[in-house]
């Protein structure tokens, strides 16, 4: 008696739990994204939030009507789980470099630049540098596995040290372990002030750029209803004014670079027919 009611209580809780858990996953659209401030981060960072790219990703959903969630993974893993989640968050290039252009589509948010950081003390005349293979002169170069530079640094024959996340390359930098790191720009700076906020002088950045990477929302061909509907909240988005209100928190007023803004006018001027023709090829 005692065996068979505990079944029954087992069997309805199960069945309640799991009942919930669907009703969860229906409300509620996972998507996967990298730690890389100030792009995507797990913390919120006070007065702008979880990352430029995240943030628009996540108010041109919730203007669509949905909600969401983020699983933060390893850059190398964003690739081959991607079915595993509705969209992914961060550059197509990891998917070009994967492949995997015919199995996705995707649209631009935001632009990116990759930078090469360094101490003042060891440079400090700075760098300058004409062509990428110049940089084998600078030293022991680091940067984060799977990055989208990966090709362009392989290809100038440069031997890089690969860091498993952005806080680790620059933690061994600042260490002497690096003499050069690459990142992006904003990310850099913005993960050097979280590690480093009172010794932000003792850094500096070339002011020539290595790769310029656009950042995306990427989905499986097969989520082309989900993309469909997150077009048409990006696109109210970009036009009353929230996409902009987002980047001013990020890049401040008056100072977004102008390939974002031109990256802002595709997506205020989106149709319903170019997603039928972007979902063709």
């Amino acid at each position: 008696m005692k065996t068979s009611l505990f079944i029954i209580i087992l069997t309805n809780f199960l069945f309640v739990h799991f009942s919930l858990q669907e009703t969860v996953g229906q409300d509620r659209l996972l998507l996967s994204t990298i730690e890389y401030p100030t792009l995507f981060q797990k913390e919120k960072t006070p007065g702008k939030g979880f990352g430029v790219a995240r943030d628009l990703a996540t108010e041109a959903f919730r203007t669509a009507g949905h909600q969401v969630h983020y699983h933060i993974l390893p850059m190398a893993r964003c690739t081959r789980m991607l079915k595993q989640y509705v969209a992914n968050v961060g550059a197509i290039n990891w998917f070009k470099n994967a492949k995997m252009m015919d199995q996705v589509i995707y649209t631009d948010v935001v632009n990116s630049t990759f930078v090469l950081f360094y101490k003042k003390s060891k440079f400090p005349n700075g760098i300058q540098f004409s062509t990428i293979e110049e940089l084998k002169k600078y030293g022991r170069i680091g940067s984060v596995r799977g990055s989208s530079t990966t090709p362009v640094v392989k290809n100038a024959g440069l031997k890089i040290d690969w860091a498993p996340s952005l806080e680790i390359n620059f933690i061994k930098l600042k260490r002497g372990r690096y003499d050069v790191a690459i990142s992006i720009y904003l990310a850099g700076w913005a993960t050097l002030e979280k590690l480093y906020p009172d010794q932000l002088d003792m850094f500096d950045c070339s002011q020539k750029d290595i790769y310029e990477i656009p950042i995306s929302i990427t989905f499986s061909k097969e989520k082309r209803d989900l993309f469909e509907s997150f077009m048409k909240g990006l696109k109210t988005i970009a036009n009353n004014g929230k996409y902009v209100e987002i980047l001013n928190r990020y890049y401040g007023k008056n100072r977004i670079p102008d390939k974002i803004l031109a990256i802002l006018q595709q997506n205020m001027e989106f149709q319903a027919a170019e997603v039928q023709m972007t979902l063709k090829h």
